[in-house]
């Protein structure tokens, strides 16, 4: 590669790290430009291009640029997967199975497509292959919590929640495009939802403050803005705490696991609560509702959403998702001196051909009197 190709790749590499996608793709194309075609160094730009490309939503250029990569460079492990994530987001299942076994054989040790393999069997039902694929990730990574959640997840057990490195690996891996997935991909509308149901009771507070569990990139912030509410966010992801921060919607926002937030904050100091889908990485909710009851003052009310299951009180599904049941949301706000105001199914987002089915909650902490 001669100089002029090295220093447009260089600018694209500070381009590519600052998220600066439009300057980082520009930059990539004129290094690639600046080199013979048929250079070995070309693998890595064609690769970064498809990742920008990615990024920007333009998943048949990015396609394009993985399989560039990979011509130049058949054992680009990273190039096979993200092929394989591409193939996969425009509905190419088999092919995309097929670029995630080539990016396994080409790096063992790389775990994402384990992880992508087997959730794509996970998407076809197919949960006895899904759980060979985690097992062989946990074979090789002994002791990740993220395998190890999926194993168990894919196997049928259930346990009291996500590990927080699971968590937090996830999020942070996938901020960067989670949001326009989320909405735009699967018809994501929960935050909206959970606003137009609290905000009656918020409004009637007049200077209300609301603490969001879970917060994200600060939908149910977007959801909020402009009522006026004093709005808290919590997190375990810094990359979704960030991008909740650009928002400029929240008075303060915190990286925490949710339990350890609710202790810290003081009793009665909230006219409201939101878990906007926070609790598909939680089964047993006990201690959340307690701590959310303690920090609501008399009149504030806690806005929820759950994955629905029919009978029994909470379980892991094999997509690595935690259900609850109504009848366990009724038992622990009773329990914690909780009222019932509204229990609605809903679809919580597009999933396969059909959609994830859910509930959406308000609970209310009663006045004295």
């Amino acid at each position: 590669m001669d100089r002029s190709a090295a220093e447009w790749l260089a600018q694209g590499d500070a381009h590519y790290d600052a998220q600066r996608w439009n300057e980082a793709g520009e930059a990539l194309e004129r290094a690639l430009a600046s080199a013979p075609a048929n250079s070995p160094s070309n693998a890595r730009a064609w690769y970064r291009l498809g990742n920008v490309r990615e990024e920007q939503g333009r998943d048949e250029d990015a396609l394009a640029c993985f399989e560039k990569a990979i011509a130049l460079d058949p054992g680009h492990a990273q190039a096979w997967n993200n092929l394989g994530g591409a193939h996969q987001r425009l509905g190419r299942l088999d092919p995309a199975a097929e670029a995630f076994r080539r990016a396994i054989a080409a790096d063992p040790m790389l775990p994402q497509p384990y992880l992508n393999l087997g959730r794509l069997h996970g998407t076809r039902g197919e949960h006895a292959r899904a759980a060979e694929c985690f097992e062989s990730g946990l074979a090789r990574h002994p002791g990740d919590p993220t395998f190890a959640h999926l194993v168990a997840a894919a196997r049928g057990e259930n346990s009291e929640r996500a590990p927080a490195g699971y968590v937090t690996h996830l999020f942070d891996g996938i901020a960067a495009g989670f949001e326009r997935h989320l909405v735009q991909d699967l018809g994501y509308r929960v935050p909206e939802a959970l606003a137009a149901l609290a905000l009656p009771a918020l409004r009637a507070k007049g200077r209300a403050r609301a603490l969001d569990l879970g917060c994200g990139t600060g939908l149910v912030g977007a959801a909020l803005a402009g009522t006026g509410v004093e709005l808290v966010g919590i997190d375990l992801s810094e990359r979704m705490l960030e991008l909740a921060r650009a928002r400029g919607v929240y008075a303060r926002l915190e990286r925490s696991e949710i339990a350890d937030a609710l202790a810290r904050e003081r009793e009665g100091s909230f006219d409201g609560v939101f878990a906007a889908d926070v609790f598909i990485y939680i089964g047993d909710l006990q201690a959340v509702f307690a701590g959310v009851a303690r920090v609501l003052a008399p009149g504030g009310v806690f806005a929820l959403s759950v994955e629905g299951l029919e009978e029994g009180r909470y379980r892991l599904q094999p997509t690595g998702r935690y259900a609850q049941s109504p009848a366990y949301l009724r038992e622990l706000a009773a329990s914690c001196g909780l009222e019932e105001r509204r229990l609605e199914r809903t679809p919580i987002r597009r999933e396969g051909r059909g959609h994830a089915e859910g509930w959406l909650a308000l609970f209310t902490r009663p006045a004295p009197g």
